[in-house]
């Protein structure tokens, strides 16, 4: 009898636990563990403690998976890779260990539409990329900023006359300074651009205050409620950064690198406006803005073939910019 009224009451217990709901913009639920640990950062953003459970999150993102698609173009890369350093029994470990992460966000409205992952494990998740990609394109915002009237020269973006940088060069001004706190990034070590690590989503919203003169942030929480009462909703507080002036500056200095850099993968990108690569020699990011959305796609090119013996094998890089256009031509909304 007692192990009955046990079982009752676990049962009871069990029935009364408190778990969070997390929804898609469709309102229907989330179920990927990737996604959710993705709004549970952005919800430690908003010091909003998920461990208080109960609550309902509501969210910007699409429902609407590319996985197959993905999918796809993973067995094509792992093709390619047998040609160089990967043997046809290392398709095990490759499906395990070949890492990617794509962020889509619309231009207008800031919101992020969709999330993929296949960090399964937290432990091997990256979320933050070095600056040392975008140092050009922040120098250029800082001088426009402070001067519509600066002149900078047409083939600024697409020139890059040496891969030898002096470390001078890759210093950050007071000026650089001053103008990245407009987008809440300060505490920079002025050493170097490389030394300096920003997330993801503070990349896309560079890019996007690029795109259209508003300081934007973009946003994966709508609302999100506790025991049916309201405890956050999104309000937008767009700040204009450049003017007409600017704007017409920095969107003729990005024709010109769209025109006379990234030659090979012209005929492969359709309708975009600007595109970034940048990355290190395991790490390859690639930032695509196509007008109507930005999409930022991450790949880790590292192939661990054995954790416990610290083995692994590199994807080499010539592979990974026509791998990212891929990518981005499959999911392209």
């Amino acid at each position: 009898m007692k192990t009955f009224q046990l079982a009752i009451l676990l049962f009871i217990l069990f029935s009364c636990k408190k778990e969070n709901i997390y929804y898609y913009s469709d309102n229907k639920t989330i179920k990927d563990s990737t996604v959710i640990r993705f709004v549970d950062e952005e919800l430690e953003k908003l010091k909003i403690d998920t461990k208080e459970k109960n609550l309902k999150i509501y969210t910007t993102l699409d429902s609407t998976s590319y996985k197959s698609n993905l999918d796809s173009i993973r067995n094509k890369i792992f093709d390619s890779s047998l040609n160089y350093n990967l043997k046809p029994e290392d398709k095990k470990v490759f499906d395990e260990w070949f890492r990617e992460k794509i962020i889509i966000v619309d231009n207008s409205t800031r919101k992020v539409v969709n999330f993929y992952s296949s960090f399964k494990t937290k432990k091997y998740d990256r979320n933050d990329l070095s600056m040392g990609g975008l140092r050009k394109i922040i120098r250029i915002g800082s001088a426009l900023y402070k001067n519509s009237n600066s002149e900078i020269s047409e083939n600024y973006l697409a020139n890059y006359p040496s891969q030898v940088i002096s470390g001078k060069d890759l210093e950050i001004s007071q000026e650089e300074v001053q103008f990245l706190s407009n987008f809440n990034i300060n505490n920079l070590n002025t050493k170097g651009y490389f030394y300096n690590y920003i997330p993801y989503l503070d990349a896309i919203k560079i890019l996007q205050t690029y795109n259209g003169g508003l300081l934007k942030q973009p946003s994966v929480i709508e609302k999100v409620l506790i025991n049916e009462k309201m405890v956050y909703l999104k309000k937008d507080n767009p700040r204009k950064i450049f003017d007409t002036k600017s704007l017409e500056k920095i969107r003729h200095l990005f024709s010109y690198q769209k025109k006379y850099s990234f030659g090979a993968f012209k005929n492969q990108l359709t309708n975009t406006q600007n595109l970034i690569f940048f990355g290190t020699n395991s790490d390859y990011y690639m930032i695509i803005n196509d007008g109507k959305y930005t999409y930022f796609i991450y790949i880790f090119g590292t192939v661990i073939t054995n954790l416990d013996k610290k083995e692994y094998k590199i994807i080499l890089p010539q592979i990974f910019k026509r791998v990212e256009i891929k990518y981005y031509n499959a999911i392209r909304k």
